[in-house]
């Protein structure tokens, strides 16, 4: 836990043992937390760094002993604040892929923004200002604390945020200098934005259809784990049905008749079933199982968009779409199956 020098010196100025239980259950859960890490660090004469679990609780331990009266709210959220605060620093695996993608690495007139602002993210965070760290974003958790702790923190962690994104606004005008733009290509807005929300930067790339289509599933183990294996199997067998037959399962031949299409039905049935067996071959599967009764649930559904499942799949639609269009939120990446006849569904991830 090593608090930046703004809210250690805030933190300094207070003296809990000089307040009366009034002030002090108004005390921000933030001080609190850091005057109980000192606290134990002194006692145990260690550093506050690469503390284990065990360590972890000492401190918890401390915080209520440190607590006026049980139930003080204050005290409660320096609690339950103690494993994530008092954790080392670490960079997620997410931003992670993004600073060390090859893109992040390039400037150039055709990077795009946002890989030019990852590269100035990936110069800050390497740089001694950075020392390892993703700007600061401003923004404070709720928290029991009369008024004026209260805007006093928010305005030293708006301060810190500020500084922070001055100076990822000095590694990227050395970006854009070397991809010989602008010195404002990138808007003020957009760099305001992305060091707000840099520590949550989630990069998604997607494949096309066709290329689903064409190669064997890369999720085929998470298919496997969320049960949705066969569905998944049956629906590129249909695709093979079409490419052979011209036609989906299910759907009749302009010559058979109405007498004739059960027959035909229980003829689909059974190519589609093979089709998706020699598919789960072809992946690797060992005796592959496709259950005839889902199979018979494809062939009977005739490729037909029944409102309430077109309903149901418009609406994950919409929302995907929205949020690529908006940039906001994480858009689903991977494959989504839904069975409405057994209440299933399944987003697997890539």
């Amino acid at each position: 836990m090593a608090p930046f020098a703004e809210l250690r010196a805030y933190a300094d100025s207070f003296d809990l043992g000089a307040l009366d239980s009034t002030d002090l259950a108004h005390v921000p859960f933030v001080v609190i937390l850091i005057k109980a890490a000192d606290r134990w660090a002194a006692e145990m004469g260690l550093e506050k760094k690469g503390l284990t679990y065990k360590q972890r609780k000492e401190i918890l331990a401390l915080v209520q002993q440190m607590a006026p009266a049980a139930g003080e709210e204050n005290f409660d959220e320096a609690v339950e604040a103690v494993n994530t605060s008092c954790s080392d620093y670490v960079v997620s695996n997410d931003v992670n892929r993004i600073l060390t993608d090859p893109a992040a690495n390039t400037a150039d007139a055709q990077t795009s923004n946002f890989w030019l602002l990852a590269n100035a993210l990936r110069r800050y965070v390497a740089s001694e200002y950075g020392a390892g760290k993703m700007p600061h974003s401003g923004a404070i958790p709720d928290m029991k604390a009369d008024t004026q702790s209260y805007v006093n923190l928010l305005r030293i962690y708006k301060q810190k945020a500020e500084q922070d994104k001055a100076e990822l606004t000095q590694c990227l005008r050395k970006v854009v200098q070397e991809a010989a733009l602008a010195d404002d290509h990138v808007s003020a807005g957009e760099i305001d934005t992305f060091c707000k929300n840099a520590s949550q930067l989630r990069l998604v790339r997607t494949h096309a259809l066709h290329h689903e289509a064409e190669t064997a599933p890369e999720l085929w183990d998470n298919l496997v784990n969320e049960g949705v294996s066969e569905h998944y199997a049956l629906f590129r067998a249909a695709g093979v049905f079409l490419e052979k037959h011209g036609r989906y399962p299910g759907i009749p031949d302009a010559d058979t008749g109405a007498g004739d299409l059960d027959a035909q039905c229980e003829q689909d049935a059974r190519e589609l079933r093979a089709i998706a067996v020699d598919l789960m071959t072809a992946w690797g599967n060992k005796d592959p199982e496709v259950a005839e009764s889902l199979v018979a649930e494809f062939v009977r559904s005739g490729y037909m968009e029944l409102h309430n499942v077109a309903a149901v799949v418009g609406g994950i639609v919409a929302q995907e779409t929205i949020k690529l269009i908006t940039h906001q939120y994480v858009p689903q990446n991977g494959i989504c199956i839904i069975d409405t006849a057994n209440n299933l569904l399944a987003a697997v991830k890539a």
